[in-house]
């Protein structure tokens, strides 16, 4: 994104986030945790949730990796991450961070499992991939990442439809379809899993991969 892009999709998310709960999750929440029960996290698993919304995710994968794993939720929009704080129990090691996931604030080889839902498909064909070059950077050697994205790989008229729509009301329909097992090949993951499901008729492609060699 832009710099100006960045500031019209942080204002729509912040403006967003007030009826996220009640009109979007419905809808996206059944794939986010079919997405993290396929990561299958351990114990003690430090974990990033990019583009993190309200929080449900991060709460539910704090509670996959106990007490002695740690989760971080990043997101654009301030409100959002206000929720997702307000979500989470006193006392809970999970941290929320306001940032921008094409330069993500932490430490080379910090996670072990990144999750990605509904998030990369907001993002242009370019920024994808410097998205997903920076989760490489912050993913430990064979870590774990999980796209959940709108798919354009089913013969379907769906996803055409879906990215006319977003050409026409790009406000209202914020992302495009993408083929998520061909960007993350593209992008250095190797593909372990990949299944497509459907919210109401769209099909979504949900990814599991893991960091293979450099590229």
């Amino acid at each position: 994104m832009t710099r100006e892009q960045t500031r019209h999709s942080k204002d729509w998310y912040n403006w967003l986030s007030r009826y996220y709960d009640v009109f979007i999750d419905p809808f996206q929440g059944r794939l986010r945790r079919r997405g993290i029960e396929y990561l299958n996290a351990s114990r003690d698993d430090f974990v990033l949730d990019v583009g993190c919304g309200t929080g449900r995710g991060v709460a539910r994968l704090q509670t996959a990796v106990g007490a002695d794993g740690h989760v971080v939720g990043i997101d654009v929009a301030e409100r959002m991450c206000d929720l997702t704080r307000g979500r989470l129990d006193n006392g809970s090691p999970s941290t929320v961070v306001c940032g921008d996931a094409l330069m993500l604030p932490f430490d080379t080889d910090s996670f072990d499992i990144v999750l990605v839902s509904f998030t990369l498909e907001l993002f242009e064909d370019n920024h994808q991939m410097t998205l997903l070059e920076e989760v490489r950077r912050v993913l430990k050697p064979h870590g774990r990442i999980c796209v959940i994205s709108p798919s354009k790989s089913t013969s379907t008229i769906v996803s055409p439809l879906y990215a006319r729509l977003n050409e026409a009301f790009p406000k209202l329909v914020d992302s495009s379809p993408l083929s998520v097992s061909a960007v993350l090949t593209e992008a250095g993951f190797e593909i372990v899993r990949t299944q497509i499901e459907r919210v109401l008729i769209v099909p979504v492609e949900l990814v599991v991969a893991r960091c293979g060699s450099s590229i």
